[in-house]
């Protein structure tokens, strides 16, 4: 493909998927979660068929084009799972998360996003059908990339900063969760506290039973964000 034909090829890509998620927020916030799932699927598919999608996973250096299709197929991933979720179609949500995990994850593509990385983890969790003990290697995998994320654009990014420190958290890295959620506290507001505790209660009450170590640093960690 031409510098010009893939110019013109990523300027519809985005075009498409920015309509499509807009179109997707409106019917999730007017509760038909159906048609935001339509939506979206319709933006993925559009990204897929693109001739650009077949080198989202070569070996070379990714030019902006393509690192730029990589980030809205793993925002357009993650919006899907979030609205599987949201019917309780778990299964349907991991596989959207297992996606976009893997353009978040790669330094190649540069993805400026975390949220597949971490719901892909927490999810089973939440589920109960995976131990934490099951997910180190992937806390890991996510603490890495985040790390990478945060030397550069995403160094102010409270969300960045929060996810990392989950991860930390679950890996029993208390100190370092700890300098974490302090950065998030500092750029966020309150609206961010109360949505980073939401998260840490949901986590606490699947690993009370399972996991005590883990639900003591969580309780631990909302009592001081609360502090």
């Amino acid at each position: 493909m031409s510098e010009l034909n893939t110019e013109i090829e990523i300027a519809r890509l985005v075009g498409r998927a920015k309509l499509r998620k807009e179109e997707a927020k409106d019917s999730r916030d007017e509760g038909d979660i159906e048609s935001a799932i339509e939506f979206l699927q319709d933006a993925i598919a559009v990204m897929d068929d693109s001739p650009l999608s077949a080198q989202l996973h070569d070996n070379g250096a990714a030019s902006a084009a393509v690192k730029t299709l990589a980030y809205h197929l793993a925002d357009c991933l993650g919006m899907l799972g979030g609205n599987y979720r949201r019917l309780d179609r778990f299964d349907e949500a991991q596989a959207c998360f297992e996606r976009g995990r893997i353009y978040e994850d790669s330094p190649r593509l540069e993805v400026a996003s975390s949220y597949n990385l971490v719901n892909a983890i927490t999810l089973p969790l939440e589920r109960r059908s995976s131990r934490l003990d099951e997910q180190t290697e992937e806390l890991r995998r996510a603490v890495g990339a985040i790390s990478r994320q945060i030397q550069g654009e995403r160094r102010n990014d409270r969300w960045a900063w929060a996810d990392l420190a989950e991860c930390q958290l679950l890996l029993g890295l208390g100190d370092e969760a700890w300098r974490s959620y302090r950065r998030a506290r500092d750029l966020g507001d309150e609206d961010t506290v109360n949505s980073i505790v939401s998260v840490l209660q949901r986590l606490e009450a699947v690993l009370h039973n399972g996991e005590q170590e883990a639900a003591k640093n969580i309780n631990e960690a909302i009592q001081a964000l609360r502090g």
